[in-house]
């Protein structure tokens, strides 16, 4: 930053402005860090650039990340709260709520025109469009489909798991 100090701050990119934050909270060395949405609007380089900079500061204090973005919580955290309409659904190290999804995720492919229905009756957390129809991962206690296949969950399955399968909704319910 040291070569940007006569810039003034307005004409700063989003990284560069949201280096001047940490900065400013670093200034007493607190033993406390909270950050909002750090990584919202930058660039992909600079998100992992950012992410970094928040993993090397970790050390000797407590950082507490609230974000929607999977990746920066999978790169950073070493304990996940899942919150949702202001109460607390699950706290634990990523690997336990990795564990705690296992045998729950659920990949099938299907003709293109089933997706809406299977989008209504299941937690559908990603989709993806082959030449041999559509790839759908579903998030489900039992298997959903004879023909579907277990898969490794991932943190954002967990999240999806807690805020509507555990609580009996359907993505149409939130």
């Amino acid at each position: 930053m040291a070569q940007e100090a006569k810039r003034r701050l307005g004409g700063y990119s989003g990284g560069m402005k949201q280096r001047v934050g940490i900065a400013q909270a670093l200034l007493n060395d607190p033993k406390l860090l909270i950050v909002d949405e750090p990584t919202v609007g930058l660039d992909p380089e600079e998100r992992i650039r950012f992410r970094n900079l928040l993993a090397n500061m970790a050390t000797g204090r407590i950082i507490i990340l609230s974000t929607h973005i999977v990746s920066d919580v999978e790169s950073l955290a070493s304990q996940i709260a899942i919150m949702s309409e202001g109460k607390l659904l699950q706290h634990s190290p990523p690997e336990n709520l990795l564990i705690e999804m296992e045998k729950k995720i659920w990949e099938c492919t299907v003709p293109s025109r089933q997706l809406p229905e299977i989008q209504q009756s299941h937690v559908v957390s990603r989709v993806f469009q082959r030449s041999d129809g559509m790839h759908v991962r579903i998030i489900s206690n039992s298997r959903p489909f004879p023909d579907a296949k277990m898969i490794a969950p991932t943190l954002e399955d967990a999240y999806l798991y807690y805020t509507s399968v555990r609580n009996g909704r359907t993505r149409n319910d939130r």
